[in-house]
């Protein structure tokens, strides 16, 4: 596999060099643009997060592990002298359940970035050294087209690039 680099100075050219590789079934690996643009990563094909619902699931899992812990602790004891207080205290138990969600929440998340991270790497097949060449390439006014394609095909790549109006192509 070969990785060719297009860089363009307008976000339409951009747009039209992906559009041009859907087409000619090149592989997008990624684009580089200059800020967040919501267009290029629909059109690249960037997948959703699921750390949102993964977090929502530590969250009710902590919640519900902060009220079962504490009741199941008084009722160890049954006999324990409170003071006049009652065993099952609700609000001391909201406490508790509230903070043992945040915490479940958020090492969820953790655990989630982690192994998204593993996963994308491993799944990538180590597009760093070609990020890693194309960085300087590509300023704070311009944008890149990372592209994979088999290494007769990178003449066509190259081709496409400078018919939607590439500054400069490199094959990385």
């Amino acid at each position: 596999m070969t990785r060719v680099l297009g860089v363009f100075d307008t976000r339409d050219a951009l747009l039209a060099a992906l559009d041009a590789a859907k087409q000619q079934q090149l592989t997008v690996v990624t684009a580089l643009t200059p800020a967040h643009d919501e267009m290029v990563i629909e059109a690249v094909g960037v997948p959703s997060t699921w750390a949102g619902r993964i977090a929502a699931g530590g969250g009710i899992l902590g919640a519900l592990l902060g009220l079962l812990f504490p009741a199941w602790t008084v009722e160890q004891w049954p006999r324990l002298i409170v003071g006049g207080k009652p065993l099952l205290s609700w609000p001391t138990f909201l406490v508790i359940s509230f903070e043992s969600a945040l915490l479940c929440a958020a090492l969820a998340v953790v655990v989630a970035y982690l192994f998204g991270t593993w996963h994308g790497r491993r799944m990538a097949g180590s597009p760093a050294e070609a990020l890693r060449a194309a960085r300087p390439l590509v300023t704070d006014a311009s944008s890149g087209l990372l592209i994979a394609c088999p290494s007769e095909r990178a003449a066509d790549a190259a081709a496409l690039f400078e018919r939607c109006g590439a500054v400069i192509w490199r094959l990385l």
